[in-house]
């Protein structure tokens, strides 16, 4: 063991001063207290990320195709080249309309999303957020029936929205849109009252998203084509691909198989930007903030070591005396910050691990309409941990320099002039 390790674990444990001792633990406790706070709020922050787009790209595709104009009838050409793609899962139709709801005398807006039900499972995680996934099965609609026979169509709608409406599965709800047909011959100048439908009631989901579980309605999509007296004809297509964060490729490549000038590619980034820029931000000034924390706790380390500097004049001057460099004295304290920071930045990463756990594990009630989630979500990853650590280590290294330095400067002669 080298002579500074000894010396500054000496210096460190002081028994003939209790009160060198106490501001030791001190400074252990701010850079504990910083580095536990700091863990804990990216932890916290990350999960909020992480839970938005899970629950974001669980319920919307990964990629939307668009047409310019309302004539998408040629979707099923467009599903075969965009499915070989290398990367594409899967495809599926929708239809996209912004109506209004009611049920009794309770009105709500809402996005009902018509989508081919028998594809539903492989572009979308609702069936998942069903008491019964196989209630999607009850949503195929015919729109020719053979017997001529209408039945009325099915749907499933958030949870939020069914208690908003007060329906319950097997209600009849009405839907009504401004729009009389979608299809440009049936146009005329004529008033026409707006359209209305009405739907039975199923499936009721919970996704956890607020934004969801509030407006959102699913239904066969040619149950909104014979609402709006179209034809075989769609807004979009939904793509569902093997890896979220490979899609820009997958973009490129859609862009070459489709015709030219034809169709709007967006993948969910664009979708979501705002989003998740916000989200991304907050959880940087959140960590920068917490950051300072740390920071503030280092100059308990600048503190503690002038003190024990000024303590140990003598020790220093003996040191040097007897053949110590300055290297070595700023060796010694330098080691006393270093050991300082390394305790208080393990028992907070620790501390900070506890915290986490204690969330992830305990119900933490949110308002959705503030917080868009009914949760408090915790995202734990080793290598943001690390980071954290090597960073208060980091910090804890530079507020040694200048004490350190400033203690290498002793002149043997200063520090026995009064003995």
């Amino acid at each position: 063991m080298r002579y500074e390790l000894f010396i500054a674990l000496r210096h460190l444990r002081n028994r003939g001063q209790d009160f060198l001792s106490t501001i030791t633990i001190i400074a252990i406790i701010g850079v504990f207290l910083g580095v536990m706070a700091l863990t804990s709020v990216v932890a916290i922050t990350g999960g909020f990320e992480e839970a938005f787009r899970d629950r974001v790209l669980g319920i919307n595709s990964h990629m939307l195709i668009i047409k310019f104009g309302i004539d998408f009838r040629d979707y099923r050409e467009m599903q075969k080249r965009i499915e070989s793609i290398e990367g594409v899962k899967a495809t599926n139709p929708f239809i996209l309309h912004e109506m209004i709801a009611s049920h009794k005398k309770n009105t709500s807006g809402v996005l009902i999303k018509g989508v081919d039900i028998e594809h539903i499972r492989s572009v979308s995680d609702i069936p998942n957020y069903l008491p019964d996934a196989s209630v999607v099965d009850k949503l195929p609609f015919e729109r020719f029936p053979v017997d001529g026979v209408q039945k009325t169509p099915n749907i499933i709608l958030g949870k939020t929205l069914a208690e908003k409406l007060q329906l319950e599965v097997g209600d009849f709800m009405s839907v009504t849109s401004p729009l009389e047909s979608l299809d440009p011959e049936r146009w005329s100048r004529e008033q026409h009252r707006p359209s209305t439908n009405r739907f039975k009631v199923v499936g009721i989901f919970s996704c956890g998203f607020h934004e969801y579980d509030s407006r959102l309605v699913i239904v066969d999509y040619r149950a909104l084509q014979d609402f709006f007296n179209q034809g075989d004809m769609i807004t979009g297509l939904d793509v569902r691909v093997e890896d979220v964060f490979a899609i820009a490729p997958i973009s490129r490549a859609a862009k070459i198989v489709l015709p030219p000038g034809r169709f709007r590619i967006l993948d969910w980034r664009e979708l979501n930007h705002n989003l998740f820029t916000s989200l991304g931000l907050q959880r940087l000034v959140l960590a920068v903030l917490f950051c300072f924390i740390v920071l503030v706790a280092s100059f308990n380390i600048v503190c503690i070591l002038i003190m024990i500097v000024l303590d140990k004049q003598k020790e220093i001057a003996i040191l040097k005396s007897m053949g110590a460099g300055r290297a070595g004295v700023m060796m010694v304290f330098m080691i006393e910050g270093l050991v300082i920071g390394a305790v208080g930045t393990l028992t907070g990463l620790l501390g900070g691990y506890l915290v986490a756990i204690t969330v992830k594990h305990v119900d933490v009630g949110l308002d959705p309409e503030i917080y868009m989630i009914d949760y408090l979500p915790v995202r734990i990853v080793p290598m943001e941990f690390l980071i954290i650590g090597l960073v208060a280590t980091f910090i804890s290294f530079l507020a040694t320099i200048g004490p350190s330095w400033w203690a290498s400067k002793w002149s043997p002669v200063e520090g026995l002039r009064y003995d």
